[in-house]
Formats: C-alpha cells, sequence, structure tokens
C-alpha cells in the first residue's frame, strides 16, 4: 500500500507548476540566510535538475563562510561527493555533475546537506524520484544537518515511510527556514 500511494504522491508531485523565479529567489535567500547562522562547515549542495529549486546559488551568498560540495550520480551506484568546484559534465538528465575522476571528498566530512524531493511532509518524510539515490547518501551523513528544499505547496500531509528512509530535520520553503515537527 505505501509503494501504490508513493506512486499517486509522485504522480500529484509533478503535475504541479514548477518554482517561479520568485519562489526560487525566496527560497534560496532564506537558505542563505539560515546558512551564516551556522558555523563554518562543508555544505553539500545539489546541482538541480530543471523544474527542481536551485540550491546551488546558495554557494556564491555563502562562499566567505562554508566550504562546498556536490553530488556525481555515477552510471551504477552510490552517489559519490565531490569539490564543489570540481571540473563538470551534462547529465543525461540535464544537470551538471562533477566528472568521473573529479576529487572525492568524504561524506563524513559533510555537516550541513541540502536534500531536493518532489515532496516532503511536516515531520521531514521526503518523497524523490524513486531511484534510491538519497536513501542511499543520507545515511552516510548521519551527523550532518539535513535540509529539505521545497515549496510549501510540495508539502503533504502524510508521506510513506519505508526502513531505509532518512527524514530531514529541517525544512527550507520560500516562508522561510525551520525545525521539521516531531
Amino acid at each position: 500500500m505505501s509503494s501504490e500511494l508513493k506512486v499517486l504522491l509522485r504522480r500529484r508531485a509533478l503535475e504541479l507548476a514548477p518554482p517561479s523565479p520568485e519562489e526560487s529567489e525566496l527560497v534560496v535567500s532564506g537558505l542563505a540566510e539560515w546558512l551564516r547562522t551556522v558555523p563554518a562547515t562543508l555544505v553539500l549542495v545539489y546541482l538541480s535538475m530543471p523544474g527542481e529549486l536551485p540550491a546551488e546559488r546558495v554557494v556564491e551568498a555563502t562562499s566567505d563562510r562554508h566550504r562546498f560540495a556536490t553530488t556525481r550520480t555515477p552510471p551504477g551506484g552510490l552517489l559519490t561527493v565531490h569539490p564543489f568546484d570540481a571540473p563538470r559534465e551534462r547529465h543525461r538528465f540535464g544537470y551538471e555533475q562533477p566528472v568521473p575522476d573529479a576529487p572525492v571528498v568524504d561524506p563524513a566530512a559533510v555537516g550541513v546537506v541540502l536534500v531536493p524531493g518532489l515532496a516532503f511532509d511536516q515531520h521531514g518524510n521526503r518523497l524523490g524520484w524513486g531511484k534510491g539515490y538519497y536513501d542511499q547518501l543520507l545515511p552516510t551523513v548521519p551527523a550532518a544537518i539535513k535540509v529539505g528544499v521545497t515549496l510549501e505547496r510540495r508539502l503533504v500531509d502524510v508521506i510513506p515511510v519505508e526502513p531505509h528512509d532518512v527524514p530531514v530535520g529541517v525544512l527550507a520553503t520560500e516562508l522561510g527556514v525551520r525545525s521539521v515537527e516531531s
């Protein structure tokens, strides 16, 4: 039943309008403001796919305080973590990613991870694209603050949870950055 509900939620999320430039600016500026309150650390930022919030734009706004890394989606296996400024190539789904031979960063060094998602609930549970990349990555950064980057219209009442799911502890939307409900 939970997988059927996830399919339905994923379909509904994909029907929603993508973020507007105004919404994107509100989310990014709120994230940047919040990151300025976080002690200096390594921040793992995703490079947005078409239709996703451009979380990578926080890098320029907060590079005086934090170091940054990003992920690479290999043809098979787990996401790998690389310096944000590593040379890049275009992935077949239209986003940039580090090249295959980019230096690797130990995920244990990450202090904050910005997490994309199609939808989240108020408890920090995430609905992704269904490939499990972040489900496999998030356990490798257990001490990191996990921030779901989304829009208010992408918050749903309940997302079914499976044993491998790792919730985020913070949500960043166009209304600001807040801790999730326990």
